[in-house]
């Protein structure tokens, strides 16, 4: 009768031994452990003794100061000063106790932070800035375990009120994609995220305009818009135009590297795309002018329009409308992303007869449908000589004649290397000129199909500049200008200067014209292959400039930070000041 029967044995016949935990809730933390695969490094070995878990007792976290709204989530102060209950000891394997705090034996830590706004004397709180959908404010981390109550600043970006379904839809996948793409050290940290967590999270204030529905970010100073642009506060702008060509490269160098390396990590280790790369989207962080050792950070940010290639959901924005994106930096296929075109179907064909003609190329991976049908068909090619249409797979819907159909291009990596070679040229010109003037340029060469030794793009650019150094040449007196052949009577070569007039270099404009020019032996990649590796070779040249331009890549360093300036050697007179006043 008072005996306590034994307990019964798990499945698979193993009985519980000390090593083994028998299967209850007190430990379910433990079994669910012991099952990941992931964390077997951690797991207790047969025949060992559980090491016991380290507990202290809660610190206690400071009053808010009143520049912070209302902290939600953890415990707060007030919790915290409760007095502790000790836990009935439970029947199973040794715990640990320490200061009368009995803990489980699990192998999880936790540690909390916890975030506020960060508020003015009038209760406003401090806007960072604003976009299409959301809008991002100053905020502040604390964490809640630190024994120096760590704090430091953070930026809260909240949906706007009012925004239409697509662009909530926008935001949320901004959130995972970021969190996928997380690891890299030039790709914005994201720190938490959230919605509707506490209904006293966001300031009355702004209650009105914002939901609560956040990301909280790593803070940076500005864009690197605003940075060429001086819009921040009035800072001092960087002038790329007022500095010679030679700095002038360093310089672009130092913003367009880091970027072009987190995207290579985006493309090759996450497998996504982030399909709206700009000035505006690029983060940067100044250095400290009082150290030397300071450099400049360089983050990109704002995936809202991001995809990723992952088999079993679609996390991309193509399935709405056109892929957005800014028109000076955006792919040819982000441009024209969506078009008509008049077509018979056949029932159990993968032939689609069209009758328009067209300019744009259509490719594999894009995609084919009927107006008001759901149904998609993935393009194998096109036959512009049939006027036919070739689908992966036979037409499953019924026959129609005459009707309008609608081709999709597929957005993905080919477009990230257009946008990066679209963004190094706005920046080597001095954030002058017009990267679509410049692709219109290369319009003819794009279209140039002869398979010979000129369908290159290095025999392209060494022609152009051939022609250019023609037309520069100096003139003796009396000596009429230079026989030029009759295509290039008309020739103007206005998109290979910067903004001082000065001609871009040919081994920079080299790197430009394979990113922007898709489809040619020697260009970075093809228009349509949503899996290229040419990223990586961009980097590699990008990269190859500092040795091309007599520079060690590994003393690039040298050639940042350049506000700094060496502090002055203090005289007795101050150093007597500073020990008497200053703490």
């Amino acid at each position: 009768m008072g005996q306590t029967p034994p307990p019964a044995a798990p499945p698979g016949g193993r009985k519980p031994s000390p090593s083994h935990p028998p299967q209850s809730e007190e430990y379910g933390d433990y079994n669910d452990f012991e099952q990941d695969a992931t964390n077997v490094n951690q797991i207790p070995q047969p025949g060992m003794p559980m090491p016991a878990p380290r507990t202290s007792a809660p610190q206690m976290f400071p009053q808010p100061s009143p520049q912070l709204s209302h902290i939600s989530g953890p415990p707060t102060p007030q919790q915290m000063m409760q007095p502790l209950v000790p836990m009935q000891p439970q029947p199973g394997p040794p715990m640990a106790q320490v200061s009368g705090v009995i803990a489980q034996p699990t192998p999880y830590v936790s540690r909390s932070r916890i975030y506020a706004f960060v508020v003015d004397e009038t209760g406003m709180p401090i806007e960072l800035g604003s976009g299409r959908f959301a809008k991002a404010y100053l905020g502040e981390e604390r964490w809640v375990e630190s024994k120096t109550t760590l704090r430091r600043p953070v930026a809260i970006k909240c949906l706007q009120r009012g925004v239409t379904g697509e662009d909530q839809m926008r935001f949320q996948m901004e959130k995972e994609i970021l969190e996928r793409v997380q690891g890299h050290p030039n790709i914005v940290e994201l720190l938490a995220s959230g919605e509707g967590d506490s209904a006293g999270f966001i300031p009355p204030s702004v209650r009105e305009k914002v939901e609560n529905d956040f990301m909280i970010l790593e803070l940076l100073d500005m864009s690197l818009e605003e940075r060429l642009k001086g819009a921040r506060q009035k800072r001092r702008r960087d002038d790329l135009l007022a500095v010679p060509l030679r700095e002038r490269i360093f310089r672009v160098l130092e913003y367009i590297i880091p970027v072009a390396t987190a995207v290579e990590f985006s493309h090759l280790v996450r497998d996504t795309c982030h399909r709206d790369i700009k000035p505006a989207n690029i983060l940067v962080k100044l250095p400290d002018p009082n150290l030397r050792g300071a450099q400049m950070k360089i983050k990109l940010a704002d995936f809202n329009v991001g995809k990723v290639a992952d088999p079993d959901l679609d996390v991309s924005m193509t399935r709405f409308q056109s892929v957005p994106g800014t028109l000076y930096f955006q792919s040819p296929e982000q441009e024209t992303n969506t078009f008509e075109l008049l077509v018979n179907t056949t029932q159990g064909s993968p032939e689609v007869e069209f009758f328009e003609d067209f300019y744009i190329d259509i490719f594999e991976n894009d995609t084919f449908s009927l107006f008001n049908r759901n149904e998609l068909y993935s393009i194998a090619a096109a036959d512009r000589t049939r006027k036919k249409l070739l689908l992966n797979r036979p037409f499953a819907e019924g026959s129609e004649i005459n009707v309008r159909g609608r081709v999709v291009k597929s957005v993905g990596r080919p477009a990230d290397i257009y946008s990066l070679g679209a963004v190094f040229y706005y920046l080597i010109s001095g954030a002058y000129a017009n990267p679509k003037n410049l692709f219109d340029a290369f319009r003819k060469f794009v279209e140039y199909e002869r398979r010979d030794e000129n369908n290159s793009i290095a025999a392209y650019v060494e022609h152009e500049y051939r022609t250019i150094q023609n037309l520069r040449a100096p003139k003796q007196d009396g000596q009429g200008a230079n026989e030029l052949a009759p295509e290039d009577r008309f020739f103007s070569y206005k998109h290979y200067l910067d903004g001082n007039g000065e001609l871009i270099d040919p081994a920079i404009m080299m790197i430009i014209a394979k990113a922007m020019i898709r489809n040619k032996p020697d260009s970075y990649c093809l228009s349509y292959d949503l899996r290229t590796t040419g990223i990586s070779a961009m980097v590699h040249d990008l990269l190859s400039l500092y040795v091309a331009f007599g520079i060690d890549p590994s003393a690039r360093i040298a050639y940042s930070n350049e506000g700094y300036t060496a502090p002055r050697k203090s005289g007795a007179m101050r150093r007597a000041f500073d020990k008497l006043f200053k703490k």
